[in-house]
């Protein structure tokens, strides 16, 4: 895909805006109860070690998406997050191609939960050709399924 010059992508590294991008992904906390401590515990000082990634995905100074990459010797799309407002306009698949551009990978592990899955899933296998590996029961939340990619 052809990536308009009107988005701007950049990865972060600073303090203030890792704090900045939580409020608008703190959505994950449905899916991902620890999120906001992982967030803050794990992530964070990854980032600021090199070994995490957070790509923004901006437009005219607006924050449009975030994803959270895992950038070692495992190469995995943590966290993938439109903003409301952008959401249904085809603007994930941009964000999806540079976070697999950073990621110099074209098949990363990634996981969906299922609410999610049904979103993604197509997307994942006719456009990208992701795999669907294995389904996890109550990994992150009891009763509820976590699909594994790649």
């Amino acid at each position: 895909m052809r990536i308009s010059k009107t988005y701007q992508f950049r990865t972060i590294t600073d303090l203030p805006t890792l704090g900045y991008i939580f409020h608008p992904i703190k959505y994950l906390e449905n899916f991902y109860p620890d999120f906001s401590n992982w967030y803050y515990d794990k992530l964070v000082p990854d980032i600021l070690l090199g070994n995490d990634k957070v790509l923004l995905m901006e437009r005219n100074h607006n924050l449009i998406g975030v994803s959270i990459l895992k950038d070692q010797e495992e190469k995995k799309l943590r966290a993938l997050r439109i903003l409301p407002q952008y959401q249904k306009k085809g603007l994930g698949l941009y964000l999806i191609d540079k976070s697999l551009e950073v990621l110099g990978t074209d098949k990363p592990h990634c996981t969906v939960a299922e609410e999610m899955f049904h979103q993604y899933s197509r997307i994942f296998v006719n456009r990208y050709n992701f795999n669907l590996t294995s389904v996890e029961k109550g990994l992150y939340r009891k009763a509820k399924l976590e699909y594994f990619f790649n």
